[in-house]
């Protein structure tokens, strides 16, 4: 039988390895719901998309 010490280390180790991830995942979702930008579309690159006037989408040729 193990000494109630080794059941503690025990468990507070399987209590980090099972709540370790879940916490971390819990902080990047924090933050990167913090880090958008609220001020429109986003380009992969991060800046924000300004529509280009020398690009003709199809409304404006059906115009």
């Amino acid at each position: 039988m193990l000494s109630p010490s080794a059941l503690i280390a025990i468990d507070v180790t399987l209590l980090y390895l099972v709540m370790g991830p879940l916490v971390l995942y819990a902080l990047y979702v924090l933050f990167d719901s913090l880090g958008q930008n609220q001020e429109g579309p986003l380009n992969p690159a991060g800046r924000t998309v300004k529509r280009d006037p020398d690009l003709w989408s199809d409304e404006d040729i059906a115009l």
